[in-house]
């Protein structure tokens, strides 16, 4: 009797114990952090178990020791996939060139921060590798003990023009790894709630230990980078270093076997402005360096084209992949330049300027696929032209959100006379039965009922899904109305009713 009642004490502390209880704990030796997967990460990949997941990888098509060489070339530490929900959780750490650099972001000065933060900024580093950040700013969030700071980000990825996937990412450098938690998904848009499941996993987070700083390069920033294209062939470089120390720029054209080096001293604040001249048109590679004694130097590479009639632009706000409700296009160029942006889709948009710099606001709200034409032309310089195709995709609460916005009552006299073909409406009335047929769900909906219990004004509801609905219970629903609905009465009449295609009901 004794071990009974242990047994149904263990079982009813089972059944009360939360899901974080269900998780499982995951270490990084090198890394030195370990993190909690929730049990509904029903796949969970590491280096050291793919061996024994040869069902499942056969099953995507994979094999262990494809992944296993994928794993190290990308750094995956950890791959947990919830299949219902189509989520994939990615944690990679990279011995990288910004791990190098940086180390640990959060013994490093705020403008090093921000040069890092700046780097997840549209066409920036991680720009070139694909990534279309929807946020317009990253930001820096701080989760507090040991964790400390991560960069919050949400994306869309890019390759070979085709969409990857999109998603939400957290990401840091520390104990010399950029390490980088991505809830990614596939085959739809992310959503709040995918951020949500990344922020649970997040709170799991720990790191076991934090190493202390090595010696590393000294510090460089850069303010104002070399162009990536321009016609005039001289340019500054502006940034900040350790005072005092000597700042190169070494430039390599591909067509010549020698160099050119133009250098200057950082002034007693560190800060430094370097002048560039090229000497002929090309295509060149740039190698800043910063040195000072009993010092490891600091490098950053570069790559320009230089072509006396190009017309230089540069994109600071571009199309994402995953539009929002409003979309910038911005961007500058050199003074009397005439900017044109057309846009075709949901919406037809031409505004066009002249100036210096430019900045397009468009109302992308509208869901559907948009294509931008951005045009950039200057008398006696080459047109440059940016080509974009992004979409935008509601949420099911999104779009439910916003037919209720638009669906207006109809008047069932307005509506037996069909006046109102195609319209979004919404009605609310009593369930007076709910069929099956072969292909659809008809719900018979009643506007009035009298006080004797009678139904009146009667609607018909087609449903390409189960509706959800009960005999006898009141809803609202909102649909496209849909002309009549004919039904043979018992005396074997016709009689037509009013007809709705149901987008959904609210009870």
């Amino acid at each position: 009797m004794r071990k009974y009642r242990i047994f149904l004490l263990m079982a009813v502390i089972l059944i009360c114990l939360p899901a974080a209880v269900l998780a499982q704990t995951y270490t990084f030796g090198d890394v030195r952090a370990s993190v909690d997967i929730p049990a509904e990460y029903e796949t969970v990949l590491t280096p050291y178990n793919l061996a024994t997941q040869g069902e499942y990888l056969a099953a995507q098509g994979k094999d262990a020791e494809t992944l296993q060489a994928e794993f190290a070339a990308e750094g995956v530490l950890l791959m947990a996939i919830d299949a219902e929900t189509d989520r994939t959780l990615v944690i990679t750490a990279l011995k990288d060139v910004d791990a190098q650099t940086y180390f640990d972001l959060n013994l490093q000065d705020e403008d090093m921060r921000k040069e890092f933060r700046v780097s997840h900024s549209n066409g920036s580093a991680y720009g070139v590798l694909g990534y279309s950040y929807t946020d317009k700013k990253p930001e820096w969030k701080n989760y507090g003990g040991d964790t400390l700071r991560f960069l919050v980000t949400k994306y869309s990825l890019r390759q070979e023009g085709q969409l990857v996937c999109t998603g939400y990412q957290r990401r840091t450098i520390r104990n010399g790894y950029t390490i980088t938690l991505d809830m990614q998904v596939r085959g739809r848009m992310a959503k709040e709630n995918d951020n949500d499941a990344l922020e649970a996993v997040m709170k799991t987070w720990q790191f076991t230990e934090i190493l202390p700083m090595p010696a590393l390069p000294i510090k460089l920033t850069v303010s104002s980078a070399p162009p990536a294209s321009t016609n005039e062939g001289a340019f500054t470089i502006t940034g900040s270093t350790q005072k005092k120390a000597t700042v190169t720029a070494t430039v390599f054209s591909m067509g010549k076997a020698n160099g050119e080096t133009f250098t200057t001293v950082a002034n007693n604040s560190g800060n430094f402005s370097l002048p560039v001249k090229l000497s002929s048109q090309g295509v060149y590679s740039l190698t800043l360096t910063a040195e000072a004694p009993d010092a490891i130097a600091a490098k950053r590479q570069y790559k320009i084209s230089y072509r006396k009639n190009e017309l230089p632009v540069e994109i600071t706000a571009a199309p994402p992949a995953v539009l929002s409700d409003e979309t910038l296009v911005a961007g500058s160029t050199i003074a009397g330049a005439k900017i044109q942006l057309a846009v075709s889709g949901p919406v037809e948009y031409v505004r066009s300027t002249t100036g210096k710099t430019f900045s397009f606001k468009v109302d992308t709200s509208a869901e559907g696929t948009y294509h931008f034409v951005l045009s950039v032309n200057k008398k006696g310089m080459e047109e440059q032209v940016f080509t974009y195709t992004a979409s935008r995709t509601y949420s099911d609460l999104e779009r439910r959100d916003r037919i209720r916005e638009s669906a207006r009552r109809i008047d069932y006299k307005n509506l037996a006379k069909n006046e109102y073909q195609g319209r979004t409406a919404k009605e609310t009335g009593y369930v007076t039965s709910v069929t099956q047929t072969i292909s659809e769900w008809v719900v018979t909906l009643a506007l009035t009922k009298t006080n004797a219990g009678n139904y009146k004004e009667i609607i018909y509801v087609i449903c390409q899904e189960e509706p959800g609905v009960t005999t006898d219970a009141q809803v609202t629903v909102y649909g496209q109305t849909a002309g009549a609905y004919s039904v043979l009465n018992e005396e074997g009449n016709v009689k037509v009713y009013p007809r709705m295609n149901a987008y959904f009901f609210d009870q």
